[in-house]
C-alpha cells in the first residue's frame, strides 16, 4: 500500500475538516469532503481495509512508519491526541457521511462519531512492540512546539514573545543550521501554508546565519526575527490569503498591510533586545535597491531583514502556492542570482547558495544512468543521495556528481516526499550497520 495514498487521505481529511467548519452547506466543504471520499477510495482500492494509527508522535499505516509525516500533518496528529483516537480505520466503501463525520469531528466542528461503519475509531490496536519505533528528534519536536506557537498567536491574535524566543531555542539546540535542518525545511503543509512557510524561513535563516559566523546571541534575535517575520498575516483576511487564483487588487491590498501590523504586534510585546524583530517584519519585502513595501523612503534594511528576504524568496518560490505550482530548487537559485544587487543583497544571495550548494538536500534529480534521486545531505564533502522507484537500487544512497545530473524534477513529478525517502533510507543504513 502507497504511503503516497495515506498522505493523500491525511492531507485530504485535514482539508476537509478546515473547510467543514465554515458549515456542510459551503461548496468548498461538499468539493473538500468529495476529495477526501476519493483519498479514502484510493486507500483502499486493494480491497482490504487501511488502519492509520499514532504511536507516541508518529504516524504508521497498517504498521509501517509513515516517515515524516508526523511534521506535515502536524495539525491531524494534534487532533487525533486530542481526541485520545489512537487508529483511524478506513474500510472499503466508507460513506460520505462517516467521511464527514471524522473530518468534522478532528476539526472540532462536532462530537458525532462516525457511525455508518465505513470509518472505525480505536477498533484496531498498535502496541510499540508491533512497530519499529523510533524516537522523535529534538529538532522535529521544536517544528511541531513552532506551528503550535503561530496557531497560538493566530487564535488569540497575542503575541508573547518569550515563547516564541523558547522555540528559537530549542532549534538551535536541536541543530537548526545542520544539513539535517535544511531537509526539515523542504516540509509543506497547503491548507496551514503560512505557519509551514514561517517556520522553514526561520530554519533556513538560522543556516544562512550559522554559515556566516553570527554568534549565538545573534543566531537567537535572527531566530526570532524569522520565525515572527509574517506575524502581521495573521491579521490579513482569510479570503485573501486562501484565494485560489491570482489576487484581486483589494486582496493585494490587504497583504501588503501585514509588515507594518507585524510590526506593530511585535513592538507591543517585544523586551529589551528585541525591538529588531519589528524591523525584520517591516522591512522583510524591502528591496536592495530601495524599492517594495511599504515606502520607507529608501532606508537600508537590517541585516536581518536583508537575510530573511533572501531566505523568504526561495521558500516562497519552491513552495506551492493556491495561484501557482511550486518550482525547483535550482529555479529558485536563479531567480535569487537574477536578483543579485537589485532586489537582494548580492553577498548574502552568494553566501546562501554557497551553503545549499548547486542541488540543495531534497532537491529531486534525474541521472545519466537513468536513475532518480533525492539529494541527501552531503556525506564526507561529496553528492549523495537515495533512489527512488522500481529499480534495483530502490532505497539505497549513491554517489554522484554535478556531471551525472540530466535534470531536476519536482517531488510531484517523481510522485515522492522527499523527507519521507530521505528518512526512510537513513533508518535501514543505521539498522544495516
Amino acid at each position: 500500500m502507497s504511503e503516497l495514498l495515506a498522505r493523500d487521505f491525511l492531507r485530504a481529511l485535514f482539508h476537509a475538516g478546515q473547510r467543514l467548519l465554515a458549515g456542510e452547506d459551503d461548496p468548498a466543504a461538499a468539493n473538500a469532503v468529495s476529495a477526501l471520499e476519493s483519498a479514502a477510495a484510493a486507500l483502499t482500492a486493494h480491497g482490504s481495509e487501511a488502519v492509520i494509527g499514532l504511536v507516541g508522535e508518529t504516524f504508521y499505516l497498517d504498521r509501517k512508519l509513515l516517515a515524516n509525516a508526523a511534521t506535515e500533518f502536524d495539525s491531524v496528529l494534534q487532533a487525533m491526541k486530542q481526541r485520545r483516537i489512537e487508529t483511524v480505520t478506513v474500510l472499503p466503501g466508507a460513506g460520505r457521511g462517516d467521511l464527514t463525520d471524522l473530518a468534522a469531528f478532528l476539526a472540532g466542528r462536532s462530537e458525532d462519531l462516525p457511525a455508518g461503519g465505513g470509518v472505525l475509531l480505536n477498533e484496531r490496536h498498535m502496541s510499540p512492540g508491533d512497530i519499529e519505533l523510533r524516537p522523535v528528534s529534538s529538532l522535529r519536536r521544536a517544528y511541531s512546539q513552532s506551528l503550535d506557537s503561530l496557531r497560538g498567536v493566530s487564535r488569540s491574535r497575542t503575541l508573547h514573545l518569550g515563547d516564541v524566543q523558547a522555540v528559537v531555542d530549542d532549534f538551535l539546540a536541536g541543530g537548526a543550521g545542520s544539513s539535517s535542518s535544511l531537509l526539515m525545511a523542504t516540509v509543506q503543509n497547503h491548507d496551514e501554508a503560512t505557519y509551514y512557510h514561517s517556520v522553514n524561513v526561520c530554519l533556513l535563516s538560522l543556516a544562512l546565519g550559522r554559515f556566516a559566523g553570527l554568534s549565538l546571541d545573534q543566531l537567537r534575535l535572527l531566530g526570532l526575527s524569522a520565525l515572527l517575520h509574517d506575524v502581521g498575516r495573521v491579521v490579513v483576511d482569510e479570503a485573501a490569503l486562501r484565494t485560489g487564483g491570482r489576487l484581486s487588487n483589494e486582496d493585494w491590498a490587504q497583504v501588503r498591510l501585514h509588515p507594518q501590523e507585524g510590526a506593530i504586534a511585535i513592538l507591543a510585546a517585544a523586551g529589551s533586545g528585541q525591538e529588531v524583530a519589528a524591523a525584520v517584519a517591516l522591512e522583510h519585502h524591502q528591496r536592495f535597491d530601495g524599492g517594495g513595501y511599504p515606502d520607507l523612503e529608501g532606508r537600508r534594511p537590517h541585516l536581518y531583514s536583508r537575510m530573511v528576504a533572501v531566505v523568504d524568496t526561495y521558500e516562497a518560490v519552491t513552495a506551492p502556492r493556491p495561484y501557482r505550482p511550486p518550482r525547483t530548487p535550482a529555479d529558485a537559485l536563479a531567480i535569487l542570482l537574477q536578483g543579485a544587487g537589485t532586489v537582494h543583497d548580492p553577498d548574502l544571495v552568494r553566501l546562501f547558495i554557497e551553503m545549499v550548494g548547486a542541488y540543495p538536500p531534497g532537491s529531486v534529480l534525474r541521472l545519466a544512468s537513468g536513475e532518480t534521486v533525492v539529494v541527501a545531505p552531503p556525506d564526507n564533502g561529496g553528492m549523495r543521495g537515495v533512489v527512488v522507484g522500481d529499480g534495483a537500487n530502490r532505497g539505497l544512497f549513491v554517489s554522484f556528481n554535478g556531471s551525472d545530473v540530466v535534470a531536476q524534477m519536482l517531488p510531484s513529478e517523481a510522485g515522492v516526499a522527499p523527507g519521507s525517502v530521505l528518512e526512510a533510507a537513513e533508518h535501514e543504513a543505521a539498522l544495516r550497520r
